[in-house]
């Protein structure tokens, strides 16, 4: 019971995180392009815009997808779902958050390896090294996988909570 509530508030509290820093990432977005009109309607435009404001919107949708995912809002079919009995949707629940919980790891994984082969690349016009764009991948799989394992023991506690009720 320890474990599933620490991971409960870790989930809550990854989720309160990422949603300060979309908001950061957002509002740096729609200051960098005001500057950019701005800049562009009166002197030069700015040569690192473009590229800045491209990293934060990679950024904040994989930092994105994971709060959507806590909160349940992407896309589902729930067809099938909601024909079954409660007992065997909630099951299929289950399987579904493990499903997701795998393909995070993979994407985990191969986050990884994709930021590894970067080396010394840098971006175009910030000069920043690409790893650091890259980063996003394995972070935001993290996330959301986190978020899936609390879905899962979320689900499995309170099925077995009504159980012994």
């Amino acid at each position: 019971m320890v474990l599933i509530d620490g991971i409960h508030k870790l989930s809550d509290a990854l989720d309160k995180i990422m949603e300060i820093i979309i908001v950061v990432m957002l509002g740096a977005m729609v200051i960098i392009t005001g500057a950019q009109i701005v800049c562009r309607l009166f002197f030069t435009s700015l040569s690192w815009s473009e590229e800045a404001t491209r990293y934060l919107l990679i950024w904040s949708t994989l930092l994105g997808a994971g709060c959507v995912y806590k909160h349940a809002g992407h896309i589902s079919i729930t067809l099938v779902h909601d024909a079954l009995p409660d007992r065997m949707g909630k099951i299929l629940e289950i399987v579904v958050h493990v499903l997701c919980i795998i393909l995070f790891m993979l994407i985990l994984r191969y986050g990884i390896l994709y930021f590894g082969k970067q080396g010394n690349q840098l971006s175009p016009a910030l000069r920043l090294p690409m790893r650091y764009v890259y980063t996003c991948i394995p972070i935001g799989a993290t996330v959301m996988a986190v978020h899936a394992l609390d879905a899962v023991l979320q689900i499995m506690k309170n099925f077995s909570g009504r159980e012994e009720a």
